[in-house]
């Protein structure tokens, strides 16, 4: 019988971080926000969707940075940083005034302060602790950001209920602390830090060393085909799936729907996040990657046009399912391309501006959406033009080139032999 891998607790306790992270915790909680802050501001719903456009443009700036603060002094130490820093964040909106500019800047702040809660330090740390297994690992890590939305949804919305949403925040603060904790007591850096191979293997320290400092920097990672390929793919199709994710609970309610119903719709579609960065994870491992991610695409562009054909109670269950299937795979595709292209020596740094990219797209997304509202005559509209997207987005991965990192990491290898 095989031996029990730490890895497999490092890939867990990642999960659990990212689905407290400020990635998950902005989109899975505003849409819930929208009608207690109109009600008491009198901000609109477009004015409010704003707020991940002014988080997005902080992380176009910062990702990258963190990312090399990252690669320098490793995940751990950032990753404490940015909780402590998000759940400051977090209790402050208790003081929020009616100045929208205060809400717009905490929105900013939590990119800036928070970006180390999200899959740029963990899946360098679990890339570190797999090779073999790193497509399920990175699913099972990635994971966390449906598990994480669930229960956001769901613990968000009865935070509101009991306590008023200002109320809610600082409870939702005190949750970020106590995971932050948790966390910490089990992560470590690499697996060589417990005396362990990669993959649990017996690989020798050399070839682990190898594989930790293998790998091209990102001005060598730009200057390929498969960047630029992802640069644009995730842009257009993350755009369009948290277009619709953040858009989710704002329509149901439009249709009728009651607050704690529409919350639980949107919660079966972060389960269903989970599904999809899962399976993902393994089929990666088997089948090439960006074919899994143009598969994902399918159900997703279906499940936006039922939403905008008026799906309600089973069948916007089924709808959103089928949208946050894709939400899954994409990200998890993202992080396991990264790997696989560019190797773990610079790995941050890369991954910190792909995840820029994909971070500008959660912005754009809704907030282009908000804007589309009228233009179009609703939500059927705008749904209609993100199933157009998706679609593109599949042709762009069918086009992705096969990886050549390895023979990358044979030529560094014989210059430096």
């Amino acid at each position: 019988m095989r031996k029990f891998f730490y890895g497999w607790v490092i890939a867990a306790a990642s999960g659990l971080g990212i689905g407290c992270g400020v990635s998950v915790f902005i989109p899975s909680t505003l849409g819930l926000l929208v009608g207690p802050l109109g009600k008491e501001m009198g901000w609109t719903p477009q004015a409010l969707f704003l707020c991940p456009l002014f988080a997005a443009i902080a992380t176009v700036f910062i990702a990258t940075p963190v990312g090399a603060l990252i690669d320098k002094y490793g995940a751990r130490r950032m990753i404490a940083f940015g909780f402590l820093a998000q759940a400051a964040i977090t209790a402050s909106f208790f003081f929020l005034g009616t100045d929208i500019a205060g809400l717009y800047a905490r929105y900013a702040l939590f990119a800036i302060l928070g970006t180390a809660t999200t899959a740029v330090a963990f899946t360098r740390l679990v890339s570190a602790w797999f090779d073999r297994d790193r497509g399920l690992a990175l699913g099972i890590a990635l994971a966390g950001t449906g598990v994480g939305g669930a229960i956001w949804s769901l613990l968000a919305q009865y935070f509101i209920v009991r306590h008023g949403w200002r109320g809610a925040f600082l409870w939702e603060g005190g949750v970020m602390l106590l995971v932050l904790c948790l966390i910490l007591a089990v992560i470590r850096e690499t697996p060589q830090s417990m005396g362990l191979n990669v993959d649990g293997s017996a690989a020798s320290a050399t070839q682990n060393a190898l594989r930790q400092k293998t790998g091209m920097t990102l001005g060598e990672a730009s200057r390929t085909r498969a960047y630029w390929f992802m640069v644009i793919a995730f842009l257009i199709v993350v755009s369009a799936v948290y277009a619709v994710m953040l858009h989710l609970v704002p329509m149901l309610r439009q249709r009728g729907v009651s607050g704690q119903t529409a919350a639980a719709i949107q919660a079966s579609l972060w389960i269903a996040v989970v599904f999809g960065r899962v399976v993902t994870g393994w089929l990666m491992d088997r089948v090439f990657a960006p074919y899994v991610a143009a598969a994902f695409l399918v159900p997703s562009a279906v499940g936006m046009g039922l939403l905008a054909s008026g799906a309600t109670g089973g069948q916007a269950v089924l709808s959103a399912m089928m949208v946050g299937a894709a939400a899954g795979a994409e990200i998890d595709v993202v992080a396991y391309l990264c790997g696989r292209y560019f190797g773990l020596r610079h790995y941050g740094r890369i991954y910190g501006s792909l995840f820029a990219v994909a971070a500008l797209g959660t912005a754009i997304g809704p907030a282009l959406a908000a804007q589309l509202l009228p233009v179009v005559g609703g939500y059927p509209g705008v749904l209609w033009f993100e199933a157009a997207l998706v679609a593109l987005g599949f042709v762009l991965f069918l086009q992705f080139p096969r990886f050549d990192f390895q023979r990358h990491a044979e030529q560094m290898q014989t210059k430096t032999s």
